[in-house]
């Protein structure tokens, strides 16, 4: 919600109509810092598959300021920001690793396909639910 939230004694949520809700700077800020939290609370746990947001535009629901962009198709700052961590920071996952001494390099990544690249030869990696290892032995 990027707008003045709904007062504490609105019991009924569908009792809280207004003709005009608008989105606040302060709101959008704040939106943004508590889509951030709860987006990269899911992403991180195991045993979530799958996040639903409701509202993509601002006034689906009650006329409220709820989605991702306003009424006008401008971009908010959660938007900006949800952007960023599924494009960039959770999608793409680049990094540089080196062995201990016993040759074995521990890495923590997302779900999904990787290519790791092991003395110039490239092999396939998949972390999934009931992955959560890769042994490449060089002989």
């Amino acid at each position: 919600m990027s707008g003045t939230l709904i007062p504490p004694e609105i019991e009924d949520l569908n009792d809280f109509q207004v003709e005009e809700w608008p989105s606040t700077p302060e709101g959008e800020a704040r939106q943004c810092r508590e889509l951030e939290e709860m987006f990269t609370t899911l992403f991180s746990h195991p045993l979530v598959e799958a996040i639903t947001e409701w509202d993509f535009t601002d006034g689906a629901w009650l006329n409220a300021p709820s989605g991702l962009i306003r009424k006008d198709n401008s971009v908010k700052p959660s938007y900006n920001m949800l952007k960023e961590k599924i494009k960039h920071e959770w999608f793409t996952t680049s990094a540089e690793f080196v062995t201990q001494a016993d040759g074995v390099a521990v890495v923590e990544g997302f779900k999904g396909t990787y290519d790791v690249i092991v003395s110039g030869k490239t092999y396939e990696m998949t972390i999934d639910k009931n992955n959560d290892e890769f042994l490449i032995r060089l002989s």
